[in-house]
Order: structure tokens, then C-alpha cells, then sequence
């Protein structure tokens, strides 16, 4: 968790530019997600809308700090941020999941002018990404989109340890599935492939290898 999804999700807040008192919402709260969402309120949000709807994923977005619950099976997602807003917007998006067309749509149509969009879901497979010219306010509106690998290095997983070490990360609230012994590795590649509805990481715990 913290060579991969840990600094992936942060690396989403780190490139929108999340600060102090901003309003962001997260698009995709899988375990990118999640971490994109924990280093959003790490970096001072105010408000956070994390967009899912499993019912696990909600609840651990509760506890890394999600304000707000935005369910797409009820709507356009920037539809009902814009209604939550007042038709403000938010200051910052950070995607994680969905499609590629449409969730840059919703993305900047909830964004508000001068806002900026972290983008960390891998878009291999996807020809386009569109979005509408009058949602990017005609070429006008200072909306930004960041895009970018996460960076790396023994200097950067020694700061991400001290999150953990000092309780501002919490990567066990992601463990939903537990397997003790190197043999139970295959049945949790399986609940990886398969996807229930409950899972979010599964974990094997490897004491004894000879």
C-alpha cells in the first residue's frame, strides 16, 4: 500500500494543488481514490465529495474525511456537486476512476474558474478525452488539467512512512479481506480479478517462508 495506491492518491492532491479551506471532490474512491481523497484532506480541504456508491468504500471515505456522499446512480454527478454548491462548483477534482470521456466532462463542468483537476486513473484504452468548450468557460476560465506519474524515490517513502507511523494515514481501514499463508496468495489474486462489492485491498500474511 504505500509503494503504490498510498502515494498515487496523494500525488493526485499534490498536482490539483489542494490548499487550505478548498472544496474538492474526488471521482473514484477505490483505493487510489481513498488515498487521493485522505491527502486532499491532509492538504487542508474543506469540504470533500467523494463520488461511489459501494457501500464499504463510502464508509471508509467517512473515515478518511469525506464531508459529502455523491452516489452517480442518482444523477450527473456535476449536477448534484453543482446543486450541493449553490452552482458554485468546487476548487479542486481529483479523479481516480470512471470513464474517460465523461468523467473529464463532469470534472471540469463541476470545477469552478481558476480550478484544477489532479488526474491519476490510467486511460490506457481510451481514444478520447472530451469535454464541453462553454464548461472550460470558451478557453477562458484558467481551468487546469494535471495528469502525471507518481514520483518516487527512498526520500519520499520515508516521508509517506512517517504518515503511517504517526496516525495521518491509516492504510488498515482499506484491508477487507484477510489470508493467512503464502498458499492463500492465488484466492486473493481471485477476489482482485473478480471484484465483489466488499472488497476494497485483500491481505496475505506470510510469517513462515522457508
Amino acid at each position: 500500500m504505500l509503494s503504490d495506491m498510498i502515494p498515487t492518491g496523494l500525488h493526485a492532491s499534490k498536482m490539483a494543488g489542494v490548499t487550505f479551506g478548498d472544496a474538492v471532490a474526488v471521482i473514484g474512491i477505490g483505493p487510489v481514490g481513498l488515498m487521493a481523497l485522505r491527502g486532499a484532506v491532509l492538504h487542508g480541504a474543506g469540504r470533500v465529495f467523494a463520488v461511489g456508491s459501494r457501500e464499504k468504500t463510502v464508509e471508509v471515505a467517512k473515515k478518511y474525511g469525506a464531508t459529502d456522499i455523491v452516489d452517480y446512480h442518482n444523477g450527473r454527478i456535476s449536477d448534484q456537486i453543482l446543486e450541493a454548491t449553490n452552482g458554485q462548483g468546487v476548487d479542486k477534482v481529483l479523479i481516480a476512476g470512471g470513464n474517460a470521456a465523461d468523467t473529464f466532462e463532469e470534472a471540469v463542468r463541476m470545477l469552478k474558474p481558476g480550478g484544477s483537476i489532479g488526474n491519476v486513473n490510467y486511460l490506457n484504452g481510451h481514444d478520447d478525452v472530451v469535454f464541453n468548450a462553454g464548461d472550460w468557460g470558451v478557453g477562458m476560465g484558467h481551468k487546469t488539467i494535471h495528469g502525471g506519474l507518481m514520483p518516487g524515490g527512498r526520500l519520499r517513502m520515508e516521508k509517506l512512512a512517517q504518515l503511517v507511523v504517526n496516525g495521518r494515514i491509516y492504510p488498515s481501514l482499506m484491508i477487507t479481506h484477510r489470508f493467512e499463508g503464502f498458499e492463500k496468495i492465488p484466492d486473493a489474486i481471485e477476489l482482485m480479478h473478480h471484484k465483489p462489492a466488499d472488497l476494497i485491498k485483500p491481505v496475505v500474511i506470510c510469517n513462515d517462508i522457508d
